[in-house]
């Protein structure tokens, strides 16, 4: 969903760029990441590749761990041995939302799922292997390639299937299309670290299922988390502190709000009659 976004934003901007899907490169296979920024010798390797079934991710650790920790490690592992730059996307996930105050790069992490913790592991493997990388943690991810949380409520409404959201997680909405922009700026800067990358604002899954269905005929029941058992257990609150990134690139994030109507306008939302 990210990578097919990023890769026309970053060329838009005089990179050249090589998207790998996963039959041209599979991150758990050591010899074949190696080989193959061998021969390519990239500037930089951006790393938007990941396992992020959530819920199911509980049922097969195994290769939640084996895509997000093993595969990442391979390619910081073969950065290392070729001297090459890392920029790593993760998520809010890796802290468990106990604070109630929005998460800086610098505070602890405690994952509270297999998928947390999967990217937690690459996250440290980056950490283990480079000194030059970015790792940028961004949340609740929508856009225009793959399934996501504002195709699936459209899809529901435009079906006549009663909603009902969650009111009690707060992070904050963010586009691929607007996250793009932001880790070209950063690329840009070259000044390594771990970042938090999101859109502007904070809201709840239930305040947002009501901006995608703005103006539409449609209900939507908030409920509780207890309301909608998951096996995969979420933050109640993994809002992200954005204040290193903002100083770094010299810029503020697009508010929420305005990135979706952008998204909504991309994909020519109708309203059934």
């Amino acid at each position: 969903m990210l990578g097919k976004v990023l890769v026309p934003c970053l060329e838009e901007r005089g990179h050249k760029i090589k998207g790998l899907p996963r039959e041209e490169l599979d991150v758990t296979n050591y010899p074949q990441v190696l080989d193959l920024l061998t021969y390519a010798k990239p500037d930089l390797v951006i790393h938007a590749a990941a396992y992020t079934r959530v819920d199911q991710a509980e049922s097969e650790p195994d290769l939640a761990y084996l895509i997000n920790g093993y595969g990442t490690e391979n390619i910081a592992i073969a950065c290392n041995k070729l001297e090459l730059p890392m920029l790593y996307v993760s998520t809010d996930y890796v802290f468990d939302g106990e604070q109630n105050r929005p998460y800086t790069p610098w505070d602890a992490t405690r994952p509270l799922s297999v998928y947390g913790k999967s990217k937690l592991a690459g996250e440290k493997a980056v950490q283990r292997h480079l000194t030059r990388f970015y790792i940028v943690r961004t949340s609740w991810l929508y856009g225009p390639h793959g399934r996501n949380f504002v195709n699936t409520i459209l899809d529901m409404a435009a079906n006549r299937k009663p909603v009902r959201v969650v009111s009690d997680q707060w992070g904050t909405p963010t586009c691929t299309l607007s996250l793009s922009e932001t880790l070209a700026d950063l690329i840009a800067t070259e000044r390594w670290g771990v970042y938090h990358a999101t859109d502007g604002g904070v809201t709840n899954w239930h305040e947002f299922a009501q901006a995608i269905l703005n103006g539409w005929n449609a209900r939507i029941e908030p409920i509780a988390t207890s309301d909608l058992p998951r096996p995969a257990t979420r933050p109640k609150y993994s809002v992200l502190d954005k204040t290193t990134l903002i100083h770094t690139i010299g810029r503020e994030m697009i508010p929420w709000e305005e990135s979706l109507r952008g998204y909504l306008e991309l994909i020519s939302v109708r309203q059934p009659a």
